[in-house]
């Protein structure tokens, strides 16, 4: 089926039969053979690929249930990207998806109307890599506004949140020998009033990347893969260091481990004959990447407000979730996709009559724990004394089974204080409950009230 890409009609292909709970990406191509390795390495991240045919004038097969994100592909029609984007976009209003380019050349305007965008040459995993990053954004944004409307709506709080730093400029930090290929690139960022740090050696590049954050880190290797890469895995296994995106600069004349590299966890790589503007653009394009998320983080921190959390300060309080799911019920509705409730109910198991101050303690713990399983846009709600809520969006029961096996293996793992002259450790037994939200038509208030009640 084709459909001018100048107006999509919204059905414009049969709504999916195929539920798939995988992460779904469109690929809009307009070479699918080239874009076969891209779908692949998508494919080796656990999504779910569709393709839709671009060419030129029409698409092919553009589904009519949103997918997760979109990846226009393109090597002929480059030109056409922003129009194609704007159009795609329109197709699954009022659904907002995050919409990334990868064209074989830039254009002018040619990041309009994307969310990000890639120019060649680009390897297929930094295509997947961009996708599932900006796939996270999406996701961290739709949460922030949903929490922004209800403490304003539920608790009259209007936290501010958005750039913490508008004045701080992009610190990039270059790694390597002081070629002059690499002091063009340096001269150019600074041109553009980037701040840039040199370290010559490993050791110096680990005493910067411990200090003060960076927006991104460029590697020298142009004449060998050490230490760029071993600095890019170790910086892979530093929980500090994992999202910050690291460039290698190399010569393609002779540089042929491509794959390797980016499973050494590059973000980009870089031709050292290309033009010292469309290399300064790459590395700003991830550095303005890095300080998005970074930012969407301190947000979400911002907006953990006190008045909305529980005493302890670990979780978020009833009455928000309470206000705070009919917005999860709602959007979960327009965008197809599901919304589970997980409600664990904690039993302490001691020797002997255990003092209020080491269950408070205990239970502060458990919050923390259940903070750290979870995924940052996920809801943690202290209920009531002994009761947790959580609330998953774009999660099955089925998958919040597994979150829900890891929390109880970790809790009833766990020893937690006691009273100084203890003969046993105090521990917890745990009984739960799951439930996927089929029926709109019932009240958050009634869906929560089942859901705790079935553990009592």
């Amino acid at each position: 089926m084709s459909i001018p890409a100048e107006s999509l009609p919204t059905d414009s292909i049969p709504a999916d039969t195929v539920k798939s709970r995988k992460t779904r990406v469109l690929i809009v191509s307009d070479n699918p053979t080239e874009s076969l390795d891209v779908a692949k390495n998508l494919r080796r991240l656990d999504l779910d690929v569709q393709l839709a045919f671009f060419d030129g004038k029409t698409l092919s097969s553009i589904p009519t249930h949103a997918p997760d994100a979109v990846l226009c592909h393109l090597t002929a029609y480059a030109e056409r990207g922003p129009h194609l984007a704007k159009v795609v976009k329109a197709h699954f209003s009022p659904i907002s998806i995050p919409v990334i380019g990868a064209m074989s050349r830039p254009s002018k305007n040619a990041s309009v109307e994307f969310d990000s965008t890639l120019f060649a040459p680009m390897h297929a995993s930094q295509i997947a890599n961009r996708v599932n990053g900006m796939i996270r954004l999406g996701v961290m944004e739709s949460e922030i506004t949903r929490r922004i409307a209800t403490l304003s709506e539920t608790f009259n709080r209007h936290p501010e949140i958005g750039d913490i730093t508008p004045d701080r400029r992009f610190r990039i930090l270059f790694i390597g020998k002081a070629s002059p290929a690499f002091m063009i690139i340096i001269n150019a960022l600074q041109d553009k009033g980037v701040d840039v740090i040199a370290a010559f050696t490993s050791f110096s590049a680990f005493d910067y990347l411990h200090g003060e954050p960076f927006d991104a880190v460029v590697m020298n290797a142009l004449e060998q893969t050490e230490p760029a890469f071993s600095i890019s895995e170790a910086m892979r296994r530093n929980s500090k260091l994992f999202h910050t995106p690291t460039l290698f600069l190399t010569d393609k004349n002779n540089f042929t481990a491509h794959d390797a590299a980016y499973a050494k966890g590059a973000r980009d790589i870089i031709e050292v004959d290309a033009d010292a503007e469309e290399i300064s653009g790459r590395i700003l394009e991830l550095a303005n990447y890095h300080r998005i998320h970074e930012q969407l983080k301190s947000d979400m921190f911002t907006l953990t407000t006190d008045i909305a959390r529980d005493p302890s300060g670990t979780a978020f309080s009833r009455p928000f979730i309470e206000g705070h799911l009919p917005r999860l019920l709602a959007d979960s509705k327009a965008a197809g996709v599901p919304t589970t409730l997980m409600a664990i109910r904690l039993s302490p198991q001691a020797p002997h009559d255990i003092h209020q101050d080491y269950l408070t303690s205990a239970f502060k713990q458990i919050a923390g724990i259940l903070g750290n399983l979870v995924r940052m846009q996920d809801v943690v709600c202290r209920w009531d004394a002994d009761t947790f809520v959580l609330a998953f969006y774009n999660t099955n029961s089925v998958e919040t089974h597994v979150i829900l096996g890891r929390i109880e293996g970790l809790i009833s793992s766990c020893c937690y204080d006691n009273s100084a002259d203890a003969k046993g450790a105090l521990t917890f037994n745990v009984e739960s409950a799951v439930s996927e939200i089929s029926d709109y038509q019932q009240s958050a208030t009634a869906h929560l009230s089942t859901l705790v009640t079935s553990i009592s």
